[in-house]
C-alpha cells in the first residue's frame, strides 16, 4: 500500500511527539516503496544543537548480525565460502576445543542461531564459551557464535572483517558511512551519540569501535536503504542461495523463524512475509523490516535507551500490517493472551524493589511506580512488570520473563531476566 504525503506528514508528527515523549534526541526512518525509498529523514538535533544531517551517524548494535551475514553469503555466492563445511578447518576457540562440537559447528549453524552457544560467555555459569547443545539441533539467538564464524573467515582470507567488507558489500554499493570499525573521531560531528532513557548523554571517554560481527556497525539511513533495497531486489546472491536464506532454518517461536541471519516472519495478509532483524544495546535501537512480494521495507535508528519502543511505534504506523509484524517478532502468543488479571500488594512489591548488579558488573534497579515494577537497565527501555505469580512477572511486548529469588529467610537475592535460553542473572546489591 502506497504511502501518501498526508499519511508521511502524519508520521512526522507522530515520531516527533514520540521523540519527546520517549527522550529520544535522534531518529532516522527510511521507507521503501517499489524497491524504491520514498523518505528518508532524521528528525532531532545533534549534542551541539544544529539540526541532524541526512547524514547523521548512527551505531546499530544487532542490526549488524544481517550486515555481517549478508557479506558471509555473498561469499558462498562466490564460491569462495561453504555453508556447511565444519569452522575447524580454520578456527577453534581455544575454551571449546575439547569438545567434539567444535569440530562440527559451521556457518549454516551460526546464520541460523543453533550454534549452541550462549548468547555471551559472560552469561555461561563458567563464564567460558560452553557448548550447551549440538549445534543444528535448536535456537538459540548467540552473539559469541557470530563472533567465532567471523574469527574463521579471517584467518581463512587473512583479512579482517572491515577489509572484507568494504571490498565484498560495502564500496560495491558504495556505502561511504558505513564501517565495521571506527576510530572514534573521523566524522565525529556527524555522530548522533548515545542518551539514556531520560534523555542525558551517555559520556565515554573513548568513542571508538572494533570491529565486531554481531553489533556496533556505524552508518547513516541513506546507506541503510541503499542496503535494504538491494536485498529486497535480489541483487547480492543468487535465486538458489535467496531461497535458503529465507527458508526456515530453526523455529524461534510459533510467530517466528529463523533464516540465515534474518528472521523470518510468515503468514501475513496478501501472502506477504517479512525479513527483519532489530538491535538494542546501551543508548542504541534500530529496526528493519523488508517485505519482499510487495516490495517494501522500513528502517528505523535511535540514540536512546528507550529507541526499541520508538522502532516499534514507526513500524506499526508505517504498514498497514505493521501492529502484526511488530507483535509476531517479539511475542509468541495472540495478543493479550498472556494479560494478566492477578494484583500484588505493594508490600509484595516493594520487597523486590532496590538496587542489583549484572554479572558483567552493570547496574539495575527495580523501583515501585504506581502499584507496578519498573525495571531500568542501561541499553533496554524501561521495563514494566506485570505479575504472573508472586515472584514473576512478565512483558507485554516482549516474550522475555522476569523472575526474583528469596534467601531462606525471605528476603530478595536476585533477579533475572529469561530470554529463550539467554538468562541474564542480576545480584541484589542494596535498597
Amino acid at each position: 500500500m502506497k504511502q501518501s504525503s498526508s499519511d508521511l506528514n502524519t508520521l512526522d508528527r507522530k515520531i516527533i511527539q514520540w521523540q519527546k515523549d520517549l527522550n529520544i534526541p535522534n531518529v532516522a526512518i527510511g521507507i521503501i516503496e517499489n524497491n524504491r525509498l520514498v523518505k528518508a529523514k532524521v528528525y532531532g538535533n545533534l549534542s551541539n544543537g544544529a539540526p541532524a544531517p541526512q547524514s547523521t551517524i548512527f551505531e546499530v548494535a544487532s542490526l549488524t548480525k544481517v550486515v555481517f551475514s549478508t557479506m558471509v553469503l555473498k561469499l558462498v555466492q562466490d564460491g569462495k565460502w561453504d555453508l556447511d563445511e565444519p569452522l575447524a578447518h580454520y578456527f577453534v576457540d581455544p575454551e571449546v576445543a575439547s569438545s567434539a562440537y567444535s569440530k562440527m559447528i559451521s556457518s549454516r549453524h551460526v546464520l541460523s542461531q543453533q550454534s549452541g552457544f550462549d548468547n555471551w560467555r559472560w552469561m555461561n555459569s563458567t563464564g567460558k564459551l560452553t557448548f550447551n547443545f549440538e549445534p543444528g539441533t535448536k535456537f538459540n539467538y548467540s552473539g559469541d557464535g557470530m563472533e567465532y564464524l567471523k574469527s574463521a573467515i579471517e584467518k581463512k582470507f587473512n583479512r579482517s572483517l572491515a577489509q572484507l567488507s568494504d571490498s565484498i558489500l560495502f564500496k560495491p554499493l558504495q556505502l561511504k558511512d558505513t564501517h565495521h570499525e571506527w576510530d572514534g573521531k573521523t566524522n565525529f560531528d556527524k555522530h548522533s551519540r548515545m542518551y539514556d532513557a531520560d534523555g542525558k548523554e551517555i559520556t565515554r571517554t573513548d568513542y571508538s569501535i572494533s570491529a565486531s560481527a554481531a553489533a556496533g556497525l556505524t552508518t547513516s539511513i541513506d546507506d541503510l536503504s541503499k542496503f535494504a533495497i538491494a536485498v529486497l531486489k535480489g541483487e547480492l546472491i543468487s535465486k538458489k542461495l535467496h531461497q535458503e536464506m529465507i527458508k526456515t532454518q530453526a523455529v524461534i517461536s510459533p510467530n517466528l523463524q529463523q533464516g540465515l541471519g534474518w528472521r523470518i516472519i510468515n503468514d501475513l495478509p496478501n501472502h506477504e512475509y517479512a525479513l527483519q532483524h532489530a538491535g538494542n544495546d546501551q543508548g542504541v535501537a534500530a529496526i528493519m523490516v523488508l517485505l519482499p512480494k510487495s516490495k517494501r521495507g522500513i528502517i528505523v535508528l535511535t540514540n536512546a535507551d528507550n529507541g526499541l519502543m520508538m522502532c516499534n511505534n514507526v513500524v506499526r504506523a508505517a504498514f498497514p500490517e505493521g501492529t502484526e509484524i511488530i507483535h509476531k517478532a517479539y511475542k509468541s502468543t495472540r495478543p493479550n493472551e498472556s494479560a494478566s488479571s492477578l494484583k500484588l500488594t505493594d508490600d509484595v512489591l516493594k520487597s523486590y524493589a532496590g538496587k542489583y548488579k549484572r554479572e558483567d558488573g552493570v547496574d539495575i534497579t527495580v523501583t515501585l511506580k504506581d502499584s507496578g515494577l519498573v525495571l531500568r537497565m542501561a541499553g533496554i527501555p524501561l521495563l514494566n512488570l506485570l505479575p504472573q505469580t508472586d515472584h514473576e512477572f512478565f512483558l507485554m511486548d516482549l516474550d522475555a520473563t522476569v523472575f526474583f529469588t528469596k534467601n531462606n529467610d525471605g528476603t530478595i537475592n536476585s533477579v533475572s531476566i529469561k530470554d529463550g535460553e539467554n538468562v541474564i542473572k542480576c545480584l541484589k546489591t542494596g535498597d
